[in-house]
């Protein structure tokens, strides 16, 4: 059975990843909650996490150019 590795750079972009699905995820839940029940929480934190979705994701973009920059990896 071959050996599988994660380099620290990929387990890096893939946490990012995971991280803007997830404040997604919980984005448009908190404005799910908004509309159903509504109430100022559901919207500040329906706002607050789709914004963090999105510097994540820049952050992400950013941080994938740099460490291409740095040593690119060889596929």
């Amino acid at each position: 059975m071959p050996e599988m590795s994660l380099s620290l750079r990929s387990f890096h972009l893939f946490f990012i990843a995971a991280s803007v699905v997830l404040s997604a995820w919980v984005g448009v839940w908190g404005i799910q909650s908004w509309r159903a029940a509504g109430g100022a929480a559901g919207l500040g934190m329906g706002v607050l996490f789709l914004a963090l979705g999105v510097v994540l994701a820049v952050y992400g973009i950013r941080v994938r150019r740099k460490l291409q920059r740095i040593a690119p990896e060889e596929d």
